[in-house]
């Protein structure tokens, strides 16, 4: 087997392992009360059914089933066109980084009826919006599509 794709295991696990342990914690530690580290972090247990930064967040069933679908089928779409790439011979770390992190938060939204999100970083009066691990390994893999789109 590919070495290659051992690392690409390997990633995924290490991203899936580290989201679920840490979405277990908040869920444990979190549940009553906000957790200011200092200024800058803190953590805050938040259920978001919508999509990232919570847009489209609704209590609605119907709306959240439709949501969850769309991304069932983006990232479903997606692992075509990684495969795709990886049997041409492109790195695929990006797009392990954006399925697996897809993977983990559409786990959540079946077990818990909304994405878990904890993290809180903010400056003075300005907060960016509460978001988890997968939530991370999701904008790193588009920053590198990024990048990698810019230098080619």
């Amino acid at each position: 087997m590919n070495k290659k794709l051992y690392g690409y295991g390997a990633l995924a696990l290490s991203i899936f392992i580290i989201d679920r342990i840490t979405k277990l914690c908040a869920l444990t530690w979190l549940s009553d009360a906000t957790h200011v580290i200092n200024s800058f972090l803190s953590f805050e247990l938040v259920f978001n059914r919508g999509i990232s930064w919570g847009m489209f967040h609704s209590s609605s069933d119907i709306i959240f089933t439709t949501i969850s679908v769309m991304i069932v089928l983006f990232t479903a779409a997606f692992c075509v066109y990684a495969y795709q790439r990886y049997t041409q011979g492109y790195v695929v770390t990006a797009e392990v980084c954006i399925i697996i992190g897809s993977c983990c938060n559409l786990i959540d939204r079946v077990m818990y009826h909304g994405v878990i999100d904890f993290i809180v970083v903010s400056y003075k009066n300005v907060s960016w919006p509460v978001f988890n691990i997968a939530d991370t390994a999701i904008v790193i893999g588009i920053g590198i599509l990024i990048f990698q789109s810019r230098s080619s």
